[in-house]
C-alpha cells in the first residue's frame, strides 16, 4: 500500500485533468457496465419468482431498469458538447448521485423481495447484492465516490435489515454482508489507487508522446532551415559579392570628391547587408552544428592587433577614438572562431559608443592563459538586461528595428562561439558608463600545440603588384568585377568560368600563377576544391588558393592547409590583405 502510495507521489496529476480522466474513463465504461447490470437484473428477477409475488419484482425491475437507463442518458448527454476540465466535475456529482439511487434501488428492492422466514429468499437477495457491488469495483474503479454511494445505499440498509429482522442463524447474513462491505471498501480502495496510477502512466506517456512530437516537428523545422539556407546562402551572397567588386573597381577609376562621397554611402549600405547576412548564416552554422573549432597555437596579440586596424576607418568614421593593449602572448584556440568574436564585440562596441568616446581591446596575462577584453564608454547595459542581450533577435535601444544596427544576433553568435571554444565569457556594464566584455582564453601549453598560426595573424607588408592571379568563377560579372579590381592592384589577371578553360589558358599561356581564386560553386558537379586540386597537379605545383563561398557546410568552414576561406560577401580590403600576405610569402621565397 505504502509503494502504491509513493507512485502516486511520483505521478502526480493536477486535479482538474485527474477528473476529467475520471469522467472521461466512467464515460467510456457506462455501456458495459450498464449492460452488466441489465444481465444481472434479468437472472435475479427470474430467480425471485420462487420467493417473491410477481407484482413486487416487476414493480422492482422496472425501478432497476430506470435506473440503468439513466446511468446510459447521462453520457449521451455529454456526446455533443464534449467533456472538458470545466464540466468533468458535475458530470462525477451526477455520476454518483445515479450510482448511489441504483444501490438505493437495489438495497430497497431486496428487503421488499425478501421473506425473513425464508432462508431462500435471504440467501437470493443476499447473493444478488452481494453481487451486484462485487461487480461494480472495477467499473467504478475511476471514481471511488460513485462506487461508494452504490455499495453504501444497496448493503448497509439490507444488512441491518436482516440482522434486525431474521432470526438466529439467518441474522447471520447481516453480518456477514457487513463484512462483505467492509472488504469491498478496502478492494475498491486498491483498485482505485491501481487506475490512478494508470491514470498516470498513460498521461505521462501522452505528454512524452506529445514532446516527442513537438521535438521531432522542431527538428524537422531546422532541418528544412538549414537546408534552405545551404541552397540559397550561395545565391544570397553572389549578388552582394559581385557589388562589393564594382564598387572597389568603381573606387579605383574616379578622383572626383563628390562621386567618392557617394561611392562609399552606397558601400557603408552594401557593407550593412552583407553584415546581416553574415549573421543569419552565422546562426545556421551554428544551429547546423556546421562549425567545429579547430584549436591551434594562435599568437592573439597579433590577431587583436589585426582586427583593430580592420574598424580603425569605422572608428574614426564617428571620432571615436580605438585603442590596443596587447603584450606578445600564444593562446590555444581556434584563431577563426576567436577573430569572429572580438569583430562582433568591437563593432557593438562602436555601434553604441557616442561621439568622443573610447573602445579599447587588451590582451592581458592571467592565470592559464590571457583575459581579451573589450571595453567602451558607451550606453551602458541596466543589469536587469544583461542575461538577455546574449538572446537571438534581442536589440536594446532599437525600439523601430533601425536594420543599420542589425537583427540583435551578435552577442548571441558570441556567446555560442565562445562555448564552442571552451572559453568564458563575462559582461560588466553601468547604464550611462559604459560596458566590458572580457574573455578567458587557454594559453598555448594548456593545448600541447606546437605550430603558429601565422598565415592567419600575419601582416602583409608586401605590395600585390607582384602577383599573377587566375580567377574561375562561373558569373560574367564577377569575373569582371574581380578583373577590374585586381587589375586596379596592378596584379597581372587572368579569367576562366571552369577547370577545364582555366586548364586551356594556362597550356596555352604556358605559365604558373601565384593565386587561385575560384568560386567554391562552380557549373555542373564542379566545386572549387576539386579545380584546384586538378590545376596543382596539372602545374604539379602547390598553387596558393583562395575559396570563395556562401556555403554553410562544415567544409567550407576550414582553412586547409594553402586553401584559404572567405565568406560571401567578401570584403575587397580582406581580399587585398590576404593577397599581400601571399606576396610577401613570395618575396621571402625568391632569392634576393
Amino acid at each position: 500500500m505504502a509503494e502504491r502510495q509513493s507512485n502516486i507521489q511520483r505521478l502526480r496529476i493536477a486535479p482538474e485533468t485527474l477528473d476529467l480522466q475520471r469522467a472521461q474513463l466512467l464515460k467510456e465504461r457506462a455501456p458495459s457496465s450498464a449492460l452488466s447490470v441489465l444481465m444481472l437484473l434479468s437472472l435475479y428477477a427470474v430467480i425471485l419468482t420462487f420467493t417473491a409475488p410477481l407484482l413486487h419484482i416487476a414493480i422492482w425491475a422496472a425501478a432497476a431498469a430506470a435506473m440503468i437507463g439513466a446511468t446510459l442518458l447521462q453520457p449521451a448527454l455529454y456526446e455533443k458538447r464534449g467533456l472538458t476540465t470545466g464540466n468533468a466535475r458535475k458530470y462525477l456529482f451526477w455520476h454518483t448521485a445515479t450510482a448511489s439511487a441504483t444501490g438505493l434501488v437495489w438495497g430497497a428492492g431486496a428487503i421488499w423481495l425478501t421473506d425473513t422466514a425464508s432462508d431462500i429468499s435471504i440467501y437470493s437477495t443476499g447473493i444478488m447484492l452481494l453481487s451486484l457491488t462485487l461487480g461494480g469495483i472495477s467499473p467504478q474503479s475511476a471514481y471511488r465516490r460513485s462506487y461508494v454511494g452504490l455499495a453504501s445505499c444497496a448493503l448497509l440498509p439490507y444488512a441491518g435489515f436482516i440482522f434486525f429482522s431474521a432470526e438466529w442463524p439467518l441474522n447471520a447474513v447481516g453480518v456477514g454482508a457487513l463484512f462483505a462491505y467492509a472488504f469491498f471498501m478496502s478492494s475498491s480502495a486498491r483498485v482505485e489507487i491501481a487506475t490512478r496510477d494508470a491514470l498516470a502512466v498513460k498521461q505521462n506517456q501522452a505528454l512524452m508522446e506529445e514532446l516527442r512530437k513537438q521535438r521531432d516537428a522542431l527538428q524537422k523545422a531546422s532541418e528544412e532551415k538549414t537546408r534552405f539556407l545551404a541552397a540559397t546562402s550561395h545565391d544570397l551572397a553572389q549578388p552582394l559579392h559581385a557589388q562589393g567588386f564594382f564598387l572597389a573597381a568603381l573606387r579605383e577609376k574616379t578622383r572626383d570628391p563628390q562621386q567618392l562621397d557617394l561611392i562609399a554611402k552606397i558601400e557603408a549600405s552594401w557593407r550593412g547587408l552583407g553584415n546581416l547576412l553574415d549573421g543569419l548564416l552565422d546562426v545556421s552554422r551554428l544551429d547546423a552544428g556546421a562549425i567545429v573549432a579547430d584549436r591551434r597555437r594562435t599568437d592573439i596579440a597579433a590577431l587583436a592587433a589585426r582586427i583593430a586596424d580592420e574598424f580603425s576607418a569605422a572608428a574614426a568614421e564617428k571620432k571615436i577614438a580605438l585603442s590596443v593593449q596587447a603584450d606578445p602572448a600564444a593562446a590555444w584556440t581556434d584563431p577563426i572562431l576567436l577573430g569572429r568574436i572580438l569583430r562582433n564585440l568591437i563593432s557593438n562596441a562602436i555601434k553604441f559608443t557616442s561621439e568622443g568616446g573610447h573602445v579599447s581591446l587588451s590582451v592581458l596575462p592571467a592565470e592559464d592563459g590571457f583575459e581579451i577584453a573589450v571595453e567602451d564608454t558607451g550606453i551602458g547595459i541596466p543589469a536587469a538586461q544583461q542575461r538577455a542581450v546574449f538572446d537571438e533577435y534581442v536589440q536594446l535601444g532599437n525600439r523601430e528595428r533601425n536594420r543599420e544596427k542589425g537583427l540583435g544576433l551578435g552577442l548571441s553568435i558570441v556567446r555560442r562561439l565562445a562555448e564552442l571554444l571552451g572559453i568564458r565569457l563575462t559582461l560588466s556594464s553601468e547604464p550611462g558608463k559604459g560596458t566590458r566584455f572580457s574573455l578567458m582564453v587557454p594559453g598555448a601549453t594548456a593545448g600541447g600545440g606546437t605550430g603558429d598560426d601565422a598565415a592567419s595573424t600575419a601582416e602583409p607588408h608586401s605590395k600585390v603588384s607582384a602577383l599573377c592571379v587566375l580567377v574561375i568563377d562561373d558569373e560574367d560579372a564577377i569575373r569582371s568585377g574581380m578583373s577590374t579590381v585586381l587589375s586596379s592592384w596592378g596584379c597581372e589577371v587572368l579569367s576562366a568560368a571552369s577547370g577545364d578553360d582555366a586548364i586551356g589558358l594556362l597550356d596555352r599561356m604556358d605559365l604558373v600563377p601565384d593565386v587561385l581564386i575560384v568560386d567554391q560553386r562552380l557549373g555542373g558537379d564542379e566545386t572549387g576544391p576539386d579545380v584546384v586540386e586538378r590545376l596543382r597537379d596539372e602545374l604539379n605545383e602547390d598553387v596558393r588558393a583562395i575559396m570563395m563561398t556562401g556555403d554553410i557546410s562544415v567544409e567550407t568552414e576550414r582553412e586547409d592547409g594553402a586553401l584559404r576561406v572567405l565568406h560571401k560577401p567578401v570584403e575587397p580590403e580582406l581580399l587585398h590583405r590576404l593577397l599581400g600576405e601571399i606576396a610577401r610569402e613570395k618575396a621571402e621565397r625568391e632569392p634576393a
